[in-house]
């Protein structure tokens, strides 16, 4: 199928256009002027030179398009004091992407929306609720911004199936980890550093996390998949707290984690079994943290991952 790919430059973007390609789907990759695109062109991805908010270049991204998938995020232009540079890059130039996917006849439409849907991170004990979530739970209330416009995406892809008959599916993702393409951006590689230095961790913050390898996976699986048609999917792999992570840090390399504090209160889980149905299983558990902390540790020395 032809594969019209957002964000293939960011972190979730770039780890899912090589099994796209793999799989056997043509891709052609929205790409920002002036970005670096060579690796893309060398695993033979076509490139589109634009912003979200050019609309002559969406135009020629889903032109003749079977489906797009949109995992593009602009955070450099996040500020709170001033949403309006981000609700026009993110949120108005997502709306704009699927109308216009939906006036060039693509058949379906694939985002990643956060899970911050359901729950935010926990950033102390008072913060923990019991209760098991699934994709029926309802939307949380937020004074975050950025959920609004999650909100706002999830709806419209609801609205285009409802009205349009657009197969449009959605996954919410957690926190994602994975080595980044440049080592030094990577989630948690202060925490990394932090533990092989010594330091004293005393944080009672948690979240929802998941691999990044299978959020690319759940995405390439719904390419073409009727089972994805309208569906929203959780992905969430587990719920840590930091203690967790700088745990399984000092495991990885070899360090003693050193932690103050006690047990802290789980709360209830994210639930992802329905995304079983397109053949993902996003649970890697503490093994998969473990693993991706050996590996980061290996990219920062400078050595193959």
């Amino acid at each position: 199928m032809r594969v019209a790919l957002t964000g293939a430059t960011g972190f979730v973007g770039s780890h899912t256009v090589r099994p796209l390609i793999e799989t056997g789907h043509r891709v052609r990759a929205l790409v920002r002027p002036g970005r670096g695109a060579g690796w893309l062109e060398g695993l033979g991805a076509e490139v589109c030179r634009g912003t979200l908010g050019d609309e002559v270049a969406l135009r020629a991204l889903v032109a003749d398009a079977d489906a797009v998938v949109h995992t593009a995020y602009d955070s450099a232009v996040w500020d709170t004091q001033d949403q309006l540079p981000h609700l026009r890059s993110n949120v108005l130039g997502s709306l704009m992407l699927l109308e216009t996917a939906r006036q060039a006849g693509v058949r379906q439409f694939i985002c990643t929306v956060s899970t911050y849907l359901l729950r935010r991170d926990v950033e102390g004990p008072g913060d923990v609720r019991d209760v098991p979530l699934d994709e029926s739970s309802p939307w949380a209330a937020s004074w975050m911004p950025y959920v609004a416009h999650n909100v706002v995406l999830e709806s419209a892809c609801q609205a285009y199936h409802a009205q349009f008959g657009m197969a449009t599916t959605r996954f919410r993702c957690a926190w994602v980890y994975g080595v980044h393409p440049e080592a030094e951006k990577s989630v948690w590689r202060s925490l990394l550093e932090e533990v092989r230095a010594g330091k004293v961790c005393d944080s009672a913050f948690g979240c929802d996390v998941v691999a990044v390898q299978d959020v690319a996976a759940a995405l390439v699986a719904s390419v073409g998949s009727p089972a994805a048609f309208g569906q929203v999917f959780n992905l969430c792999d587990t719920f840590v707290y930091q203690a967790d992570l700088v745990r399984l840090a000092g495991e990885a390399i070899g360090v003693p984690a050193k932690i103050a504090g006690g047990a802290l209160p789980r709360p209830g889980p994210i639930l992802s079994e329905k995304v079983k149905a397109l053949g993902v299983d996003v649970h890697r558990g503490p093994e998969g943290i473990r693993d991706y902390f050996s590996k980061l540790d290996r990219a920062l020395r400078g050595r193959v991952p």
